[in-house]
Parts: C-alpha cells; structure tokens; sequence
C-alpha cells in the first residue's frame, strides 16, 4: 500500500537454513523491487539465511518469541500488520499459519495466504482439525506439489477450490558451470576417497529418517569389496542425539556428520548416490531437485512431495516410505546401483534435463510474483 509496490508480508517461524527457508529467501530476493516490497517477519528467531536477503525492496523483522503457545501473539501481530499495511500476508506451515491468520484478520489485511509445505501430516489430528479451520480464514492455500495438494483435499477435507500449488525451483545456474574435484571435496569433508559414499542433506527431524540410514550401513558394510560410507549434510536440535546413536552402534567410521555447510551445492559431487529417506511430510524437495541439477543419481522414498519429481527406473529409484519393506528395498537397490556406473549416469542425465526443464528457480519466482499480483489485484 502507499507506492503502488504489492507489499507481502511473509510469516516465518525462523530463517535457520532448511529447504522451506530457502525458498522464501529465493522468492524474496527474486521478486521485482519495482513491483514488490517483501516483509519477512520470523515469530521466533531470524537465523542463519536472514543474512542472504539482499533485495533492496525486503525487510526482516525478528520477533524473538520463545517457541511455546502465545495467546497475545496474534493481537502482537495485527498490531504490527496495521503499521506495515501489507497487501498480502504469505504464512508457512502450522504455527505461522494460527498466529499470522488470526493476527492478518484481526487487521484486517486485504489477503491471507496459508502455505502448506508438510507439516500438516505431522502436527497430529487435533492439529490438522486447527489446520482445516484456518484454511476457511485464508482467502487461499498454497503449498508446493501436486501430491500434498491431494493430501489437503483427500485427507483433511480442504474447501473445494480453494489450494493452489507453485512448485519449488533451484538456481541451476551455480550447477550449470560448477566445477569441483570430488576426491578433494571428500577429502575437505575427512571422508576416505576409496569408499562408496551415500549423501543426504537435511536437518535433523524424525520424518527425514536417517536413522535408516545407520540400519542400512549395519546391515551392507561394502559393495564390491568397497565399504560404504554415508554423510548427512545438515544441523537442528537432534543432530546431537543422532551422533550419540551413531557412536553407540560402533558406526562413527562410517557415518560422516560435518552439520551445515554454506557449499552445500559443490557438496553433491562428492557423493556416489543421493540418498533422502524421508517417511512422508516432503512438500517438494530442495535438495533433491539440487541433487538432479548437479549430476547425482537420487534414491528416495516413496511418499506424495516425491512422485511428481522422481519417476522410479526412469530418473531415479524410489523406495517404500518406511519399516522392513523400505530397509529391504534399500538393501537391494543401493548395492545394485553402486555395482552399476552407467545406470547411475543414465539416471542422472534423465534427471538433469529433467530439472532443466521444469524446476528453474526463475520459473519459481515468476509464479509467485503472478500469483500475489491476481490475489492484490
């Protein structure tokens, strides 16, 4: 409002590095400062990614709430709505979406997005009960693949209509002339350059499973005479935890855990078979739509965000989501593809020209700037 500029307000539990995280930075930093002004209000802490917000039309606003319930929270909210005047309030996932919702009504801000990237097949029933409820409050949901679309509608009953879906996008242009030695890389992160090498990036949360992971180096020591290394690129509040448990099952020599890397991107060369073994809760993927972009051939799981992105035998291999038949399947497919280079590569050219095609990060950004213009129009 004032300058003719669509101004959104996006509401963020933090800005700590994650794929949902990213990708609001991405958005923000893409959006045209002549059309837009962007507000991104983090309920808890700014974080790490606060730093990489470089468009001059963007502000970060850090509210340093303690992560517990917070009934003034909303009227805090509209408070700060009716001084920043948004056209459009933009919240992520279940608690921006309560606090932001109620707080951009409460204001009465012209338009309220609920974006869904997950989580609401996490939160637990009552939850997703509150989840449905706020979607009535919101002029529309959006989330980010045509899998947790269906979810909404199938599962929790969403209003007819009422959920859109803009799929994420990667920078391609940091993979397209990329050039990173993978022994080196391997060496840099103190992994042996002579062992298959499994590789994840992801923070630590119960729903991305890496504890399959341990069963599986447990259960296949080596292929081919080779032993089999894993590494997990990524931080949170369980990765302490995990590494206690890695210790614990004599797995420390193999289980690589060098937390959050700014060069995550020059990172996926270093691995011989990307590896996200999530049990659900996936919107669309980051670091699997990074993995297709740099070159590396993807084994995932079976699970709605994935299948919209992974066609299994075609441009990556999926497995079941969780339990016996998914360590089974790992079992049988992460050998058969280490013991074959030139099925990893087919795999992983399908991937790249798939990526190229489709998950442009500008695609992205030009979807969203058309999508919040209709919605302020």
């Amino acid at each position: 409002m004032g300058d003719g500029r669509i101004h959104v307000c996006h509401v963020q539990t933090t800005l700590r590095a994650g794929g949902l995280e990213n990708g609001v930075v991405n958005v923000v930093n893409g959006l045209d400062p002549a059309r837009f002004r962007s507000t991104v209000v983090c309920l808890h802490d700014a974080g790490a990614l606060a730093e990489r917000i470089t468009n001059p039309a963007a502000a970060v606003i850090n509210l340093a709430y303690p992560d517990r319930l917070a009934p003034e929270l909303p009227t805090k909210l509209a408070q700060l709505f009716k001084r920043l005047e948004p056209d459009i309030v933009h919240c992520r996932n279940y608690t921006p979406n309560l606090y932001g919702t109620l707080g951009a009504r409460l204001a009465r801000v012209p338009r309220v997005i609920n974006g869904e990237h997950g989580m609401v097949q996490l939160v637990g029933w009552r939850k997703m009960l509150v989840s449905r409820a706020l979607a009535t409050l919101a002029d529309r949901v959006l989330c980010v693949s045509p899998g947790l679309r269906d979810f909404l509608y199938e599962r929790l009953r969403y209003p007819a209509g009422s959920v859109d879906v803009i799929i994420n996008g990667v920078p391609l242009e940091r993979f397209d002339h990329m050039d990173v030695d993978p022994a080196a890389k391997r060496r840099e992160l103190g992994i042996p350059e002579d062992v298959w090498l499994l590789g994840t990036v992801a923070r630590f949360f119960p729903f991305k499973d890496h504890p399959a992971m341990l069963d599986f180096l447990e259960r296949v020591p080596e292929v081919d005479g080779r032993p089999v290394h894993a590494v997990i690129i990524g931080d949170g509040d369980q990765a302490t935890a995990f590494r206690a448990e890695t210790e614990r099952r004599g797995l420390s020599g193999r289980m690589h855990l060098p937390g959050f890397r700014a060069d995550v991107h020059s990172c996926y060369a270093a691995f011989d078979l990307f590896c996200l073994l999530s049990t659900g809760n996936e919107g669309t993927s980051n670091a699997i739509l990074e993995a297709m972009a740099a070159g590396t051939p993807v084994l995932s799981t079976l699970i709605p965000g994935n299948r919209h992105l992974i066609r299994s035998g075609e441009n990556g291999v999926l497995v079941p989501p969780a339990g016996e038949p998914k360590l089974a399947a790992m079992q049988r497919e992460i050998p058969r593809l280490l013991a074959d280079p030139a099925e990893r590569r087919r795999l992983a050219e399908a991937a790249g020209r798939e990526v190229r095609a489709k998950f442009r990060l500008q695609r992205m950004v030009d979807d969203y700037a058309a999508y919040y213009a209709a919605l302020a129009d």
